[in-house]
């Protein structure tokens, strides 16, 4: 019997954008000088552990979090959703809040 942890960390910077307008007084801002709000970054992981009920039966207990900091992670700002859009490709506006779920499995 063994206890198993995972953890998996994913984060990117903003992206680059060229705003309007790209010339202000005089001055050419250039090309992708400033940044969406659209950075990205989230802490998950989960904890799981057997335990041995009888001579044949496990039940395995887990716990998983997604987003442990709740960072607000901004999905596609400065784009307008899709009309009649349902299939939550194109998502717009505040990303995943923190989640928990905790499950339970047995094996015989």
């Amino acid at each position: 019997m063994y206890s198993s942890t995972n953890v998996r960390i994913q984060g990117r910077t903003a992206q680059p954008i060229t705003t309007s307008p790209r010339v202000l007084n005089g001055n050419d801002r250039g090309r992708n000088w400033d940044r969406k709000n659209n950075e990205y970054f989230s802490l998950d992981w989960r904890l799981q552990r057997p335990f041995r009920v009888g001579m044949r039966v496990d039940i395995i207990p887990s716990i998983e979090m997604f987003n442990t900091f709740n960072n607000a992670n901004n999905v596609n700002p400065l784009s307008p959703p899709a009309l009649f859009n349902f299939d939550g490709f194109l998502r717009q506006g505040v990303g995943d809040p923190r989640q928990l779920q905790i499950a339970a499995k047995v094996t015989f």
